[in-house]
């Protein structure tokens, strides 16, 4: 499994999937809110064993899963 369906895994757990894509804009489609994204951070830590930095943590960054797995992604080569 790749960090973009282990990232749609944790949506689904969450019972957020419904017509849910990689370019799905999660703000957009009510997927996520601040809160939502907290938890996220911390699933995102803990599964992939990395550090988020603070300025990594952007709308931007967190908008699609596509751009949730990037940050992971270049998170793992700064460790």
């Amino acid at each position: 499994m790749d960090t973009r369906e282990k990232i749609m895994e944790f949506f689904k757990s969450r019972g957020k999937s419904d017509e849910l894509g990689y370019d799905t804009d999660l703000f957009k489609g009510g997927y996520i809110n601040s809160l939502f994204a907290l938890e996220m951070v911390l699933y995102l830590e803990q599964t992939f064993k990395i550090k988020i930095k603070n300025k990594e943590i952007t709308e931007k960054n967190f908008r699609t899963i596509n751009n949730i797995a990037e940050v992971v992604e270049r998170s793992k080569q700064a460790q």
